[in-house]
């Protein structure tokens, strides 16, 4: 709802330094169920951040533009993560968690100055016109958008399969003799997948190319993960992971930008909120699932099921209309003047002149 409410600059602002505060503080206690309760609270203090910034991304890109800027967010962030898993190791090994936690902690500031350096007020008119309030706004419109909805359900079914892989994950290299160097390499291939697909996004310019970056999407991640069961061979399980990699960006990418060209502008950072809750609920619940069914089933059993839930969403996914029913909503004029030129700019992201990000 900030996002939607508020300015969408100030709302990620406010967002990474919250965190940043939790972060500080989780470097500091000593208590594992004070651990637990902060990492919640660090949790919800990050929460408004992704929502805010994919809203706040339409009124900076053109529609054609935007599988260049979701795709190159993509690539930071994967890059980011790639990069601080690795160092974050040594990291830790050298000078303890609680280090690791205040650059961590650190790396939020960084995040908020390089938000608050965008210029302009980033707010939708009529925001608090009574059909465009509530919490469940974007949850109603999400169900009724067959668009969303089906590329949601099949986005969630993933999600389903690929928590309970996460689970199996360093079993299977256990299992098929690679052990934590073989873990290691895969979690870099993944990584290196996901760079590689987030380029790949960077040419979905339409609505029939985020249909087909979706589907292809959950293709690729699903023969990532169902064929690393079934070959437990270490060279094509890596291999694998970097194919699921590339399908997981193109599955996240499409789905944002589907939200971004369908949902209007008072109600896109609640809409975005709901696929993210909906998606991480499925996680949740796949991480729960895969540790009880782990043991009967082995690792290998987990891929192989995680992979035909994953033929069952690409199936979903095939039903989403080539020519989606619903009418795209006017433009609504948003209050996002720069400061310096006075320009104004729509819900979807026009402008007098090119705007850069």
């Amino acid at each position: 709802m900030l996002g939607d409410y508020f300015d969408r600059r100030i709302v990620m602002v406010g967002s990474d330094l919250a965190a940043a505060g939790c972060f500080v503080a989780i470097s500091q206690v000593r208590s594992l169920p004070s651990l637990v309760a902060l990492a919640a609270v660090a949790g919800i203090a990050e929460a408004p951040f992704s929502p805010a910034s994919g809203a706040l991304l339409t009124m900076l890109v053109p529609a054609e533009r935007r599988g260049w800027a979701n795709g190159t967010l993509a690539m930071g962030s994967s890059g980011g993560m790639l990069i601080g898993a690795a160092f974050g190791g040594v990291l830790v090994a050298s000078f303890g968690a609680s280090t690791a936690f205040l650059l961590n902690a650190f790396s939020f500031v960084v995040s908020a100055v390089l938000a608050s350096s965008i210029r302009g007020r980033f707010v939708a008119e009529g925001r608090h016109d009574p059909e465009h309030r509530g919490a469940l706004k974007g949850v109603a419109f999400l169900f009724g958008q067959r668009t969303l909805r089906l590329a949601t359900s099949s986005a969630a079914l993933l999600a389903l399969g690929l928590g309970m892989a996460n689970v199996a994950e360093f079993p299977l290299f256990v299992h098929i003799g690679a052990g934590r160097i073989g873990f290691g390499i895969a979690v870099a291939a993944w990584g290196s997948g996901q760079i590689t697909g987030g380029r790949l996004a960077s040419r979905i310019a339409d609505a029939h190319l985020e249909r087909r970056a979706l589907i292809s999407g959950g293709a690729l991640l699903t023969a990532g993960i169902g064929l690393s069961g079934a070959i437990p061979i270490f060279a094509a399980v890596a291999l694998l992971f970097v194919i699921g990699g590339v399908g997981n960006a193109l599955l996240n990418i499409a789905i944002v930008q589907m939200v971004q060209r369908w949902s209007p502008a008072q109600v896109q950072g609640r809409t975005l909120a709901a696929v993210e809750g909906i998606i991480n609920s499925a996680i949740g619940i796949s991480l729960l699932v895969g540790g009880l069914v782990l043991a009967p089933l082995g690792a290998r059993g987990i891929y192989l099921l995680a992979g035909g839930l994953g033929a069952i969403a690409v199936v979903i996914s095939l039903r989403i209309p080539r020519q989606p029913s619903t009418v795209r909503p006017e433009p609504q004029v948003v209050d996002a003047r720069d400061p310096a030129h006075g320009k104004r700019f729509d819900s979807f992201g026009r402008a007098p002149t090119p705007v850069p990000v």
